[in-house]
């Protein structure tokens, strides 16, 4: 294929500047481009040619003036090295140039580049396959071309570039889709590859294309699907209030088995070294074998468990509604210790250097020695606390009943901040890149400085939202009550 403009005659229809590290998808995304025709220049196809030349002028030609538009694989390993800090530098004095647009950028990560300002639009490649990049680059040639693009008849059936692709803004707080059930969406959605995988109200568990929203496949069990999904060695592992645990082959969504515990579930399930741990109604904590779904063992509280169980360290944490946290020894299902609260624990336990957090119907807060059970410390907010918490570096962050979201030193418990996000805070807070989410009453998802608790942007989601946000790269997807699933660019 051979792309032209009026105004200029380039060697190459588009250029590729890219860090070693993703090698492997610019590989993938050469060989596309070469089966559209698309005149393209890759270092790695030129070896031999740049052997013993001056690279530093050779670069230059290629990236500021031998094609019409260069691809920017954005990642931290780009950012660092010497030889892409030229091709860079040599792009932008181009694109100073060029009003029309010469900077395609393809993110690995949210790197700051030096020159490239936040608000040019990029592709994700983390929802992005090398195909779908080619067909882009093919569909921005032919809308630069004056003239049609010279593709075969056969390359321009086999490769048309598919309606569900979408070129995202960096505007952060913006949608990019929305999925609808037909049931409250209280499921923490769990996002694996190229697939984000929730419950719903309506009894099904959904797996969503994570760049479009188009559902790839869904199941139906007997009953709402409060329960996150966990995914392990291409399985989905779920709840439902029908009693069952269920383990679904990840790619279509076929049963592989299911068991029956004796109450509805809630909990969320975690699967660690084969094993998958699990509460129920019924008053137990489960553990079963992941590949065949055999029970292993079964802890008994003297309450409903719908705490989601954390293994770390060969030990198992988990509340109830006994007013209880335990542990649980992964092996034999024998408890270790319990710490008692004033209230029931559904809140989630996290642990994180040693400590376990976890919040109580009591109002507080907890920290926890995770070896021995022993209280470190405890903080007492406004209201009952089920919002799970989430720690990172050496702040703890969670939500209360009483409309704040805390921010407390992970040590000591020292309040550092607190954040009005609504009447009460249910949603658990999901931290990535000093930036906190958490949903609310008030019908938003809203980003808030980690440091400062400062309100980022909110994003109207229309119905209140229970559930953890889930980031993946530069989105950040969370359900609401009015039966959706939202993807959103952070």
């Amino acid at each position: 294929m051979s792309a032209t403009t009026a105004k200029h005659d380039y060697r190459y229809d588009v250029c590729l500047s890219f860090a070693s590290e993703q090698r492997d998808y610019v590989d993938q995304v050469a060989h596309a481009l070469e089966n559209l025709r698309v005149r393209y220049y890759y270092a790695n196809n030129v070896e031999a040619s740049l052997w013993g030349k001056e690279l530093t002028e050779h670069l230059d030609e290629i990236y500021e003036r031998s094609a019409l538009f260069c691809l920017l694989f954005v990642s931290a390993a780009y950012a660092v090295k010497r030889w892409t800090t030229h091709e860079r530098r040599s792009a932008l004095a181009r694109a100073l140039a060029d009003p029309e647009g010469y900077l395609l950028p393809v993110r690995f990560d949210d790197t700051a580049l030096p020159g490239l300002r936040p608000t040019i639009g990029y592709i994700d490649a983390s929802v992005t396959t090398p195909d779908q990049l080619a067909e882009l680059v093919l569909e921005k040639l032919r809308l630069r071309s004056p003239e049609p693009v010279s593709a075969t008849p056969q390359a321009h059936e086999a490769t048309a570039l598919p309606s569900s692709v979408r070129v995202r803004t960096a505007i952060p707080g913006q949608e990019i889709w929305r999925a609808t059930t037909d049931g409250l969406v209280q499921s923490s959605p769990h996002v694996l590859g190229k697939m984000v995988y929730f419950g719903s109200g309506d009894g099904h568990v959904r797996a969503l294309d994570t760049a479009t929203g188009s559902e790839q496949w869904s199941f139906r069990t007997g009953g709402a699907v409060w329960s996150a999904p966990a995914v392990a060695d291409h399985t989905v592992y779920v709840g439902s209030q029908d009693r069952n645990v269920y383990a679904l082959d990840a790619s279509k969504g076929q049963e592989r088995w299911r068991i029956t515990t004796g109450g509805a579930i809630w909990s969320s399930p975690t699967v660690a070294d084969g094993t998958v741990y699990v509460g129920s109604r019924d008053h137990h904590l489960y553990a079963l074998g992941a590949a065949n779904g055999h029970e292993r063992w079964r802890f008994r509280t003297t309450g409903d468990v719908d705490s989601s169980p954390t293994v770390h360290n060969g030990t198992v944490f988990v509340g109830s509604d006994d007013r209880c946290l335990r542990a649980v020894d992964t092996v034999s299902g024998h408890e270790l210790w319990r710490l008692r609260t004033g209230g029931a624990v559904r809140s989630s336990p996290t642990v994180h250097n040693q400590t376990v957090y976890v919040g109580s119907d009591d109002s507080c807060l907890y920290a926890i020695d995770a070896p021995t059970g022993q209280e470190l410390w405890r903080y007492r907010t406004g209201d009952r606390v089920r919002s799970s918490p989430a720690a990172d570096k050496d702040t703890v962050y969670v939500g209360s009943h009483d409309g704040h979201l805390y921010a407390l030193d992970a040590r000591t418990g020292r309040e550092r901040w607190r954040t009005r996000t609504g009447e009460w805070a249910q949603s658990s807070p999901a931290v990535a890149s000093s930036t906190v989410y958490v949903g609310s009453d008030d019908h938003c998802l809203c980003a808030l400085d980690a440091a400062t608790g400062r309100v980022r942007w909110r994003f109207d989601t229309g119905s209140a939202v229970l559930t953890r946000p889930t980031t993946s790269g530069r989105t950040v997807y969370v359900g609401g009550q009015n039966g959706t699933l939202c993807a959103i660019s952070t």
